[in-house]
């Protein structure tokens, strides 16, 4: 069980990285799921989990609190 989370939390850490490099990090420079290459089932979880933010307009952002890790 413990590879289930352990790979789980590979991949949030992967598309995390991935939203970064595309430069998904505000709320200007949002991207949509298509643009991301990510499904939007798999954004919306990362949603629920606190970890991306949705605009109205379906796009997504990594929130960067720290600007040295984004």
């Amino acid at each position: 069980m413990a590879e289930v989370w352990a790979g789980d939390a590979i991949a949030k850490a992967i598309t995390i990285r991935k939203i970064k490099k595309a430069g998904a990090t505000s709320e200007a420079n949002a991207k949509k799921p298509e643009e991301l290459g990510v499904h939007k089932s798999y954004l919306d979880k990362l949603v629920k989990l606190g970890q991306l933010i949705q605009t109205e307009d379906g796009r997504y952002y990594v929130e960067c609190k720290d600007k040295k890790h984004c």
